[in-house]
């Protein structure tokens, strides 16, 4: 193990247990449970390893139709193939936790053992946000108002969302989630097919108020972390880091000016909400390298930790991830309510 050169080195902890207690509860308090929101609609293609640090996907443009009626004995012009690219690169993420040996021999808790769960959630909320900001680079963008972010000043609304899903059906794209035909449940309604869209409570918070708006304890068929559908999208909510999620992407003071909304001294915060078809996101793994958990035991540096003092524990990703169709992804930039 090569010299930790953070200054972030456990070495003592702090509030110190009192010592006249006659019972200590070992179990800090459940965490709440990372759930993955943006990656969970991509694609998963595995690059092997040995095989480099790129990959490239190919797709075949659909043929244009052919309309014409052939000619006896003429066969017709035929149709080349266009071939469509798409290349990412593989990235490495990660982080670790130093502690020392006297923090590790004289406190109560179980540190690693906790602390590989803070590192898992740590790892589980970091490469979401990273999924997150190449789905939300997209191209295929709708305003609330205006024709850019810094215009944007209103609150989303029914013709935001039609808008966005008239766009990704007139691009072809397919509806990941399936829909119903209700129950006999008093109260439940019937559901259409829809596309899963990623966005902030705040968002959500104006959706609600929508006429087309349904609950998803409105429903029958709602899967996990479903909050709610207007007509054929179904919404999902990311909270920010401090909550384990990656939370929305959020430009602050990136609208126009306007106090009626939520701002940033008169500068409208702008909010995202991401919409995915089928095929339109791919994630890319390095199999042999996927999200680990590291760990370094007291004297493993051998003449770097000469006195046992040091030992770390650790995640690491290698992976890629990109857009895979830019008309299969779709960002609704928004202001949010007071």
């Amino acid at each position: 193990m090569a010299n930790v050169l953070s200054t972030n080195v456990v070495t003592s902890l702090s509030p110190s247990p009192d010592a006249t207690q006659t019972f200590y509860h070992r179990e800090l308090l459940d965490r709440a449970k990372y759930g993955e929101y943006y990656g969970r609609w991509a694609d998963a293609v595995s690059l092997e390893s040995k095989r480099g640090k790129n990959i490239i996907m190919r797709r075949y443009a659909h043929l244009a139709m052919a309309l014409s009626p052939l000619t006896e004995s003429v066969p017709p012009a035929g149709k080349t193939p266009t071939l469509e690219d798409y290349q990412a690169t593989l990235k490495q993420f990660g982080d670790f936790i130093a502690l020392s040996d006297y923090a590790d021999f004289t406190g109560i808790d179980d540190y690693q053992r906790h602390w590989v769960g803070l590192l898992g959630e740590q790892a589980g909320y970091t490469m979401d946000a990273v999924d997150r900001d190449v789905a939300a680079a997209g191209t295929s963008v709708i305003y609330s108002n205006g024709a850019a972010r810094n215009q944007v000043v209103s609150i989303i609304d029914e013709n935001d969302l039609n808008r966005a899903i008239r766009l990704l059906s007139n691009n072809g794209g397919m509806k990941i989630l399936a829909g119903n035909q209700g129950s006999t449940t008093v109260g439940s309604s019937p559901i259409m097919a829809a596309y899963p869209a990623v966005t902030s409570p705040n968002v959500c918070f104006d959706l609600q108020n929508l006429n087309n708006f349904k609950w998803a304890s409105e429903y029958k068929g709602a899967v996990e972390g479903e909050v709610g559908r207007y007509k054929q999208i179904a919404f999902f909510e990311s909270p920010d880091p401090s909550s384990l999620g990656a939370g929305a992407k959020k430009f602050n003071s990136g609208g126009g000016s306007s106090t009626a909304v939520e701002n940033t001294a008169g500068t409208v915060n702008v909010y995202t909400l991401i919409l995915f078809a089928k095929h339109g996101f791919t994630r890319v793994p390095l199999s042999a390298g996927t999200t680990k958990i590291i760990r370094k035991s007291l004297g493993s540096a051998g003449t770097a930790d000469p006195l046992d003092q040091l030992q770390t524990m650790g995640w690491k990703n290698t992976s890629a991830r990109l857009i895979t169709n830019q008309n299969w992804v779709v960002r609704i930039e928004t202001a949010v309510s007071l």
